[in-house]
């Protein structure tokens, strides 16, 4: 009994329509990006990754000041608005 002929087709050319269909696809499944990551030579740095907990990191983790940018920093913003052409906040001023 002779086996078939397993030929496979060749892998799409890259940024095209089939290979951003499978990028997407890929994407969605952890598994599959594994498996990509791996037969490109990468580690699986497509997962997510927290980086080092080294020991500065912890001595120093109480520091981080988790709310800066907060809206409290910025100023209140100036809103002008119209009645019948006229703006409102320049009567307000004379």
């Amino acid at each position: 009994m002779k086996k078939p002929d397993r030929t496979f087709a060749p892998a799409p050319k890259k940024n095209s329509t089939q290979w951003k269909k499978n990028e997407t696809t890929i994407a969605k499944n952890p598994y599959l990006r594994a498996q990509r990551d791996k037969v490109e030579g990468l580690k699986s740095s497509s997962a997510i990754n927290t980086g080092v907990n080294d020991e500065q990191y912890k001595s120093n983790y109480d520091k981080i000041d988790w709310n800066k940018g907060k809206k409290e920093d910025k100023p209140k913003p100036k809103f002008r608005y119209k009645v019948n052409g006229v703006y409102q906040d320049d009567q307000d001023q004379d």
